[in-house]
């Protein structure tokens, strides 16, 4: 009876053992998480729009008397335009804006030397107002449209005057800042 009654045990652990391997290991199916929160992208951030300043006063005299200089010399004042226009090409060039600065600088030194050369060059007149426009010196860009005006009334140099001044009012990406007051000065 003895042997009976182990058998029967042993058979019941066998059968409880049988009943439980058929479960999972770590109990039942797992609960399903609920997905995170969306949140709410922030807003973008609007820059402001970044405001030029623009130097209204100009030191500089362009109404010297040609007559009481030298002659003209277009040689030298076309060579120094071409210097000034290397200058402008390698500041638009530069990373650094301090250096392009000075570069156009040096431009605006060069064209004005060249107008001393030959005071006459409607050319040398606008290459001049736009260098100054790019150092945002608005006074003197404005004075310079103004005396690019008044050769116009030169007859000797007013098919090449009234032809740049055509180029500047038909041009809307010139003087973009004061385009009103650029054309006024031009005379359009």
């Amino acid at each position: 009876m003895r042997s009976k009654a182990l058998a029967c045990i042993v058979l019941g652990v066998l059968s409880v053992g049988a009943l439980g391997a058929c479960q999972p290991l770590y109990g039942g199916k797992p609960e399903k998480l609920a997905p995170p929160p969306k949140k709410k992208a922030p807003p973008p951030i609007v820059a402001a729009p970044i405001e030029i300043k623009y130097i209204d006063d100009c030191q500089a005299s362009f109404r010297e008397d040609p007559k009481k200089g030298p002659r003209p010399d277009r040689t030298l004042g076309n060579k120094l335009t071409d210097d000034g226009d290397a200058a402008v090409a390698a500041g638009q060039k530069m990373k650094d804006p301090i250096a392009g600065a000075n570069a156009i600088k040096d431009a605006i030194d060069k064209y004005s030397n060249a107008l001393r050369k030959d005071p006459y060059s409607a050319t040398t007149t606008l290459k001049l107002a736009v260098a100054y426009d790019m150092v945002y010196r608005k006074g003197c860009a404005l004075a310079m449209l103004k005396r690019l005006q008044s050769l116009s009334t030169n007859k000797d140099v007013s098919p090449d005057a009234n032809r740049i001044i055509d180029s500047v009012s038909d041009n809307t990406s010139l003087f973009k800042g004061y385009r009103k007051e650029a054309v006024t000065a031009i005379g359009r």
